[in-house]
Parts: C-alpha cells; sequence; structure tokens
C-alpha cells in the first residue's frame, strides 16, 4: 500500500494476507458502473456500488474519509449519495429505475473518481 509521510514524501508498505488480492474487487465495481452507464442501464443500487467504490478506494489511499474524494461540493454530494444508498424500511418504497438527473449524478461522480487521477491503471504487455 502506498502511505503518505508526515513530510509529504511516500512510502509503499507491504500487507500480508488478503489485502493483496482486494484490489480486484475495486476493478470489479469499477467495471460493473462503467458497464451501466456505458449502457444507459443506471440503477438504483448503482448508487451502493459508487459508495463502495468511493469507500474502498479512499480506504486503499488512506483517506480518512470517502467523502474526501468527492468533488468540489463535497457535502451536497454526499448527501445525495447517502439518501440514495440508505435503507427504507419497506420494499416496495424502492424505486428501481432512477431518474435521469439521479443518473447522470452517478455518472458524474464515476467519472470525477476515475479522472482525477485516483485511479491508474497499468497495462502489461507482455509477449
Amino acid at each position: 500500500m502506498l502511505a503518505k509521510n508526515e513530510d509529504g514524501t511516500f512510502e509503499l508498505k507491504e500487507k500480508l494476507g488478503d489485502s493483496n488480492k482486494s484490489f480486484s474487487y475495486h476493478l470489479f465495481l469499477k467495471h460493473t458502473i462503467k458497464e451501466a452507464i456505458d449502457n444507459n442501464n443506471i440503477q438504483k443500487y448503482h448508487f451502493t456500488l459508487l459508495r463502495n467504490l468511493y469507500e474502498k478506494t479512499a480506504n486503499f489511499l488512506e483517506y480518512p474519509q470517502w467523502s474526501d474524494l468527492l468533488p468540489d461540493d463535497k457535502q451536497a454530494y454526499y448527501n445525495r449519495i447517502i439518501q440514495f444508498t440508505s435503507h427504507s424500511t419497506l420494499s416496495n418504497e424502492e424505486v428501481a429505475e432512477p431518474t435521469e438527473a439521479e443518473k447522470r449524478i452517478v455518472t458524474f461522480l464515476f467519472k470525477h473518481l476515475v479522472d482525477n487521477k485516483y485511479w491508474k491503471e497499468v497495462q502489461n504487455d507482455t509477449v
């Protein structure tokens, strides 16, 4: 894991056990959300997946809170995600199909996470 030191420098710290394999789940979440965006098939559960992706990315990068990765108006986006990922008391209160505005929020927040260099994927060009 990459750790930021007090002096602003970084160092790689070895993590033993399952933590070495956990990043594949980040990639799975990223792929699932991107596929839904590309196919214009965003459902309410994609808000939960997006929140989970933010949480796991923040944890991996050692941010104190996942909301630290949100765009400028962090509290507004945080409230919006919490609103869509909270559990209602009755299952019939759930609306499966989000509005177009809600879909745009998923797309915007996903692209924000990817485009702001929180992600850097290296292609292995092995022969």
